[in-house]
């Protein structure tokens, strides 16, 4: 192939359809591989990707409304996928779990997923990612063993706000790039990727630290709010930890089920505050995150906000 050739870039997104569709669009097309729900059902849904692609990598710039998303063992054995994912969180906040690492994930923060292994994630409000994905088999040489990263963050120091500006010079000049031009980026990302790993601290391979756990279990948590079942002792059984270890794990805080509850009523809280103007239903946020009593989540509610569920939805209606 000539070095002059570009590289061939294309764009989805949900403005090519219409509004109802939006959704089973991007569920369908675009996420191809993956169990994709939106946050809130009732809320219109718009997202944009677009992606660069070559041989040595990809990289996409990716701008949606919120979404979960599964990768189950099932979408693994279907597709055969081997792809290392290397993400940065430019806008809105999230979670990502695989394995037994986990992460809750804001602005900023780079983290990685392995697309050969089981694992969930989701942006929780509107967000911007970039991700840069390369094979399997480029990562392992070049960076390390895969399984060691997919599912945590990288800790934020001046090595890794450098690779985070080198993404975002990279995701703005890819379109016009040669073929090579690409490949010597992407060997460029992965070397300061490196430097990045190799200045955090060691990673121990045997019992996972409380600071492990209890990065996992708030990337746990997250994914199910709206079990009202979820209790510690479900969590415990999920991350497969003994309750002394998870209960240690949050010591020094609000304790493992005052953490459950505040992660309910604060995603409660930013539920209402997205559809209040569109016409909130209390009813059914209070059940998608958890909440089965109305009395003791409205009590709860306004006990941590300082307001009711209807003082909120009015203030946006006013």
């Amino acid at each position: 192939m000539n070095n002059k050739d570009k590289i061939p870039f294309f764009v989805q997104t949900t403005e090519s359809v219409e509004q109802k569709q939006a959704f089973d669009y991007w569920r369908n097309t675009v996420m191809v591989g993956t169990e994709v729900v939106p946050i809130d059902p009732a809320l219109p849904f718009s997202a944009a990707r677009t992606i660069v692609a070559s041989a040595h990598g990809a990289i996409s710039r990716t701008v949606s409304d919120p979404y979960s998303l599964e990768r189950t063992a099932q979408h693994v054995r279907r597709d055969g996928r081997e792809e290392v994912g290397i993400m940065l969180i430019r806008r809105g906040s999230g979670y990502i779990e695989q394995g037994n690492n986990g992460a809750l994930l804001q602005a900023g923060d780079i983290t990685f997923h392995a697309w050969d292994r089981p694992g969930a994630g989701a942006g929780l409000d509107n967000f911007e990612e970039l991700r840069l994905t390369v094979p399997r088999a480029t990562f392992l040489e070049q960076v390390g063993n895969m399984y060691d990263f997919g599912g945590r963050k990288l800790a934020a120091s001046p090595l890794s706000g450098m690779f985070s500006t080198y993404l975002q010079t990279f995701a703005k000049s890819v379109q016009h790039m040669s073929v090579a031009e690409s490949g010597i980026a992407v060997e460029g990302a992965l070397y300061l990727l490196r430097g990045v790993i190799n200045g955090q601290e060691a990673r121990d391979d045997g019992e996972l630290s409380s600071e492990a756990v209890r990065s996992l279990a708030l990337a746990h948590i997250q994914r199910r709010l709206h079990d009202p079942e979820f209790s510690p002792n479900a969590l415990a059984a999920s991350l497969r930890v003994s309750r002394s270890r998870l209960y240690a794990a949050f010591a020094g805080g609000e304790g493992v089920a005052a953490t459950i509850r505040d992660a309910r009523l604060d995603r409660a809280h930013d539920r209402l505050v997205m559809m209040r103007k569109t016409g909130a239903r209390i009813a059914s946020i209070m059940a998608s995150c958890g909440f089965t009593d109305p009395a003791a989540f409205s009590r709860a509610f306004r006990q941590r906000f300082g307001l009711s569920p209807r003082d909120l939805v009015a203030q946006g209606a006013g």
